[in-house]
C-alpha cells in the first residue's frame, strides 16, 4: 500500500497536520538526548523525515522500512547520510545492541503485534539507549470531536485528491489499533524499557512514547 503513496506522501502529511508534524518530529529527536556519533534506528523510516533530522544532529542514522518505494525516496533525500535497509519491525536485520537509540514516526498503528515489535526493538538497542516513538492518538475532552471529524473525514478526502482515498481511509481507521497510553507504557516496560512514559502533544492528538533500555 505504502509504495503507491510516495509521490504525494510528504505533502499530504503537511496538510493533514497543518504543518505541525515537523515540530513533533523535532521533539522526538530532542527526547533521545543525542550525543554526536550515536547510532540511531528509525523504525519505519518512510521518506526520511526523521533520518534527515538525525543526520543534521550529527547522529549516525539507519532507516528500515518495508516499502521499497519509500526507501528509494529516502535515499534520494539523504544522499548517503543514512544507512537504509528493507525489512520488518518483527525481524530486524541487526545484531543485538547495535544502536544507542531508536525513533519512529506514525508507525505503531501499522504494527499488528506491538508486543512482538517492541521486544524486537529492545533487542537491537544497547543498555541505556533511549527510544522516542510518535503516533497519532485520540485526545480527550472538547478536542476529541474536532479530531475525530478531521481524522476520519478530512483525511480520506485529502487522500482522494491524490487518487488514494482507499489508502487514506485505512490510515484513518488504523488509529484504533494503538492501545491507551497506560497500556502502551506497560508494553514498553515488558519489552525491557525503563521509565516508559507517554507525553501528549497538541492537546493529545499525538503522543510521544519514550523509555530507556534496561
Amino acid at each position: 500500500m505504502f509504495d503507491g503513496l510516495v509521490e504525494r506522501y510528504d505533502l499530504l502529511n503537511r496538510l493533514m497536520t497543518f504543518g505541525l508534524d515537523g515540530r513533533w518530529r523535532r521533539q522526538a529527536i530532542s527526547a533521545l538526548e543525542l550525543t554526536p556519533g550515536d547510532r540511531i534506528l528509525d523504525l519505519g523510516c518512510g521518506t526520511g523525515d526523521l533520518l534527515e533530522l538525525l543526520a543534521d544532529a550529527r547522529a549516525r542514522p539507519t532507516g528500515i522500512d518495508v516499502s521499497a518505494a519509500m526507501l528509494g525516496r529516502a535515499q534520494q533525500r539523504l544522499s548517503g547520510r543514512a544507512l537504509l535497509a528493507r525489512g520488518s519491525a518483527f525481524e530486524l536485520p541487526f545484531a543485538a545492541g547495535s544502536f544507542q537509540g531508536a525513533v519512529s514516526g506514525f508507525v505503531l498503528r501499522n504494527l499488528r503485534d506491538l508486543e512482538g515489535a517492541m521486544a524486537e526493538l529492545a533487542r537491537v538497542i544497547a543498555p541505556g539507549g533511549r527510544i522516542a516513538l510518535l503516533d497519532a492518538t485520540e485526545p480527550a475532552g472538547w478536542v476529541r470531536p474536532l479530531f475525530d471529524a478531521w481524522f476520519r473525514v478530512a483525511t480520506p478526502a485529502l487522500g482522494a485528491l491524490a487518487g488514494k482515498r482507499a489508502a487514506y481511509q485505512y490510515l484513518s481507521r488504523s488509529l484504533v489499533q494503538i492501545p491507551p497510553a497506560r497500556e502502551m507504557c506497560r508494553l514498553l516496560g515488558a519489552a525491557g524499557f525503563r521509565e516508559p512514559a507517554a507525553r501528549p502533544l497538541t492537546f493529545g492528538a499525538v503522543t510521544l512514547f519514550t523509555g530507556r533500555r534496561a
